[in-house]
């Protein structure tokens, strides 16, 4: 899930922690790559993920492109892209080769058979719908195609690279014709920026295809657009986005080379798909009444399910899917890297287990070598600060489900402003209302203590450093509910068994994966199925995503309508009489109200800083003294008094400056 660290980069729990330094500095940036076209596939340069049909790196390839390889391949610039024509949509949403090779360098396995999953096959090529997941192929043909037939209301960006080289694509949705981008409120919403969790990126396309298919259809739609901006990137990792729906394989969260295990090497234990169905799921052996872990769960009327009674009291012994390569007795607990992207930030940032010298403070796993060490975050970030604009963000993930924001590391009451908590609350509330989540509210406190036991830390959170730095309303919330439909034993937790049955009970049979016998290398005979890790336990299935990827996005239009919004009332002009001291010739009155939810400034945002005042400003004519300064809560409003020369003309213009409200205008006649 989400915020789970203690799972493995091959998506299983494990018993150490991903704690070890990273020893790689992270890449330098270009301004110029080679990239993938939306209709086919070209190999990308500079140590990239390859999704060409000639392999570039693995068994019996070279290390470096030829010439005439690279000047073949197509160009892309950071910033702004053109508006141009996608083409027709691509002949395969997934990679023509056999194999793919994941960028970086481990001691284990970077090559990886390309599995041609049917949930992430469009019904229709070239339509849109929600019943599959987009791979990064289509998305990328979809961006393009948005912003060539919709220019008046969309741009797409590319914001920068992933660790490997792949271009992280941002689109900007609002009516340029009211107004630039940056002059407007504006929200930003992040999918996938752990790697197996692509619900998150079908919620940010379903919320860009709403917008931009309703904008001059739904009068809702088409005043949002006027008045505000949307910054959506539906993938913020691609790296691993692809990974995941491409190959077996799932990890953490980036594809950096990462020592899981502490062992002094990286990733050298990914998961084999050793039955050959496209998936890293459970393994059990036979060992024989008494001589095992586990038994079969009875409980489960489909007999999918197994159930842990301890040692010497079970038949079987249970595995992840492969092989122990490095011997040390566990499997597949170093798979492809294992960082957190979501534990990067500069916020209260700390270092990883076997980077504390003391040997004894509060470390975090996950958190990479240094804040912002990996592009992913690090793209957000550098966005986010020349965007200051921006009042609401939700980076989502999967899979609890819960509206999920800080404080991380302390309780809201005791180390938030009571004003912003008391809006976060609503938020909070307002969210399970689109969504039904069962869980609403803070990582240290609501997060933690969901089932039981004492509120936990968690260091470098985006929420925190959206909050306590960027002074933003800013959620990360989790999507899907890992097939927990019914409790049925009351007992408030959701087992194998109860999912297994749920399924049953309603007809799915693709919630988990039939036991099948293989020949393992070293075990003898063992079994492989058990839930199916990517499209149940992780995400839901391809049936069902449309209606999650719905649900959380109309929460996020919810926090779009709820920015502040400054305008202009009540502007009127008074001629002054006789000759005043200052030199004034007339006195300006007018009203500036912000019709949004949220404040102009949270009160954390005032704090550090990170928003200037609102002020009123005047053209045509000179002000007398020091502009107005102040900020309005939400709803609120001020009278202003603007003593003013004339200058020349009969008309001036009175602004509403705002940065996260947004401008106004008005004209008042000086007789």
């Amino acid at each position: 899930m989400g915020l789970d660290a203690s799972q493995s980069s091959s998506g299983q729990r494990q018993t150490s922690s991903p704690d070890a330094a990273i020893q790689h500095p992270p890449r330098k940036q270009h301004f110029l790559r080679r990239i993938r076209p939306a209709s086919a596939l070209v190999p990308l340069v500079a140590g990239a993920l390859v999704l060409g049909t000639t392999q570039l790196w693995g068994p019996g390839a070279g290390h470096r492109l030829d010439d005439a390889a690279m000047s073949a391949a197509p160009t892309y610039t950071i910033g702004l892209q053109p508006p141009q024509d996608p083409g027709p949509f691509p002949g395969s949403v997934t990679p023509t080769s056999a194999t793919i090779t994941i960028a970086g360098q481990r001691d284990g396995e970077s090559t990886f058979k390309v599995v041609k999953y049917d949930q992430v096959q469009p019904k229709n090529p070239g339509r849109m719908d929600f019943d599959h997941f987009h791979t990064g192929i289509e998305i990328q043909w979809w961006l393009r195609k948005w912003a060539h037939e919709r220019p008046d209301i969309v741009d797409l960006h590319i914001v920068g690279e992933s660790y490997s080289g792949q271009p992280i694509y941002q689109l900007t949705i609002t009516d340029k014709s009211t107004g630039k981008d940056t002059d407007k409120p504006a929200a930003y919403f992040e999918g996938n920026r752990h790697s197996g969790e692509v619900s998150s990126a079908e919620s940010s396309l379903w919320l860009a295809h709403h917008l931009i298919t309703q904008a001059g259809k739904d009068q809702k739609v088409d005043k949002l657009l006027d008045d505000k901006a949307v910054y959506i990137r539906p993938v913020n990792n691609p790296d691993g986005h692809d990974m995941y729906l491409y190959t077996a394989q799932t990890n953490r969260s980036t594809v950096r080379p990462d020592d899981n295990d502490g062992d002094g090497k990286r990733d050298e234990d990914p998961g084999e798909d050793l039955n050959d169905d496209g998936y890293l799921s459970q393994m059990r052996q036979y060992v024989g009444a008494g001589k095992g872990t586990h038994v079969v769960d009875t409980r489960d009327p489909a007999g999918n399910a197994m159930l842990s009674v301890g040692a010497g009291k079970g038949d079987y012994l249970m595995f992840s899917e492969g092989i122990d390569n490095d011997g040390d007795g566990r499997y597949n607990e170093d798979g492809v890297g294992g960082l957190d992207l979501h534990r990067n930030y500069p916020y209260n940032w700390h270092v990883m287990p076997a980077d504390d010298a003391t040997g004894r403070n509060l470390t975090q796993g996950g958190a990479g070598e240094y804040p912002l060490s990996e592009p992913e975050t690090r793209h957000v970030y550098t966005w986010l600060m020349s965007h200051t604009n921006i009042a609401a963000v939700n980076s989502m993930d999967t899979r609890v489900p819960m509206h999920l924001r800080g404080p991380s590391t302390c309780d809201p009451v005791e180390c938030m402003y009571a004003s912003d908590r008391k809006l976060y609350e609503h938020f909070d509330k307002a969210g399970v209302s689109f969504t039904g989540y069962r869980n609403a509210g803070s990582v240290y406190i609501d997060y933690a203590t969901r089932n039981g036991g004492q509120p936990t830390a968690l260091f470098g959170h985006g929420p925190d450093f959206g909050y306590f730095q960027y002074g933003a309303v800013w959620y990360g919330d989790e999507i899907w509910n890992g097939g927990d439909y019914v409790d049925y034993d009351k007992d408030g937790r959701y087992a194998d068994w109860e999912r297994s049955r749920w399924c049953a009970e309603n007809g799915r049979t693709n919630c988990f994966l039939p036991w099948t016998k293989v020949q393992h290398p070293k075990l003898g005979e063992v079994e492989i199925g058990g839930i199916n890790p990517k499209f149940w336990s992780q995400n839901p299935s391809a049936d069902l995503i449309g209606t999650w990827a719905a649900n959380q996005a109309r929460f996020n239009l919810y926090l779009i309508d709820s920015l502040p919004q400054v305008g202009l009332t009540e502007v009127t002009a008074k001629k002054l009489t006789g000759t005043q001291s200052d030199g004034a010739t007339h006195e300006i009155t007018a009203t500036v109200t912000n019709s949004g939810r949220i404040p102009t400034a949270l009160e954390q945002a005032k704090e550090v800083k990170i928003v200037a005042p609102d002020t009123v400003k005047v053209d045509g004519a000179r002000t007398v003294g020091a502009a107005p300064q102040f900020y309005l809560d939400g709803g609120g409003k001020q009278k202003i008094r603007l003593r003013v020369i004339k200058t020349s003309g009969d008309t001036a213009t009175v602004k509403a400056v705002s940065v996260r409200g947004g401008l106004d205008t008005a004209s008042v006649r000086l007789n």
